[in-house]
């Protein structure tokens, strides 16, 4: 059974050209959840990359950026519920499986500061490359991942997107982003509270740890993706108040969809899954 739903993020089509190629290449599954693919930059080759369609900026290690000799300048970044210090670079060539691009303005970050499952991996692939595509496609049961590049892919720097669907919680529309770098179905607790004030959940809520992030782990009812409603499992997350989340209500992990293969497609804002 094929489910589609149509993405709120905004794309300018001045971002598109029709000229595209498709490339597909293997990947591991790390945790049991994460894409983990291939790649290299510049002269560097065997370097390991997660493809993260919850993060807005590509991500490389310090290690790297090291070895490369970037020169860089300062700045941070929000994860959650936290700002992590990093700083900023330019590279070269980079392909990361089947994703390419003539050169990218990247973060360089500790990544074993930036999330927990960074052990054995050199960088993130985020939206500001794969928007620059028409469709990502992951088929997590053949583990293949594919990716549909336009002419303008390879070229000068794209705008970081988000790739947010609607849901509805109880009744009330609530905007998440599909995220293939997380496990579990997240809400910020501000949110759901302002537009959910009696919000009702099932049997006890407690708290939980999701590595360095602190959440409550409650059963949601009423939660409808496609098809009827359920009642879902949900951790709920305090946010930072520094963080722009644009509309963003919460985090939906790809994982979440128990989907054979999913599709994002950046041009026609639509999400499938089977």
């Amino acid at each position: 059974m094929l489910f589609t739903l149509v993405s709120a993020s905004s794309l300018n089509a001045a971002d598109v050209t029709t000229v595209s190629t498709t490339t597909t290449a293997p990947f591991e599954l790390g945790f049991d959840f994460l894409v983990i693919v291939q790649g290299r930059i510049g002269e560097i080759d065997g370097l390991k990359f997660i493809v993260d369609t919850g993060s807005s900026d590509t991500v490389i290690d310090e290690n790297v950026a090291r070895r490369l000799r970037l020169p860089r300048r300062p700045g941070k970044v929000t994860s959650f519920d936290r700002d992590i210090p990093v700083s900023r670079t330019e590279i070269g060539e980079l392909r990361a499986g089947p994703i390419r691009a003539a050169r990218a303005n990247v973060i360089v970050a500790k990544l074993k500061d930036y999330t927990e499952f960074a052990q054995g991996v050199d960088g993130i692939i985020g939206l500001d490359l794969l928007s620059r595509g028409k469709k990502l496609s992951i088929d997590y049961e053949r583990q293949v991942v594919s990716f549909e590049a336009t002419g303008g892919q390879e070229g000068g720097p794209a705008p970081s997107r988000s790739f947010v669907v609607p849901i509805a919680v109880q009744g009330a529309r609530m905007s998440v982003l599909v995220d293939t770098g997380l496990r579990y179905f997240m809400l910020y607790k501000d949110r759901l509270r302002k537009g959910l004030p009696k919000v009702r959940t099932e049997g006890e809520s407690r708290p939980v740890a999701i590595g360095r992030l602190q959440a409550t782990r409650v059963n949601l009812p009423g939660v409808r993706i496609v098809g009827p409603e359920t009642v879902a499992t949900v951790f709920l997350i305090d946010g930072p108040e520094s963080l722009d989340r644009s509309g963003i209500d919460g985090y939906l992990g790809a994982m979440s969809l128990h989907a054979r293969r999913i599709e994002w497609d950046f041009v026609g804002h639509i999400l499938r899954w089977q």
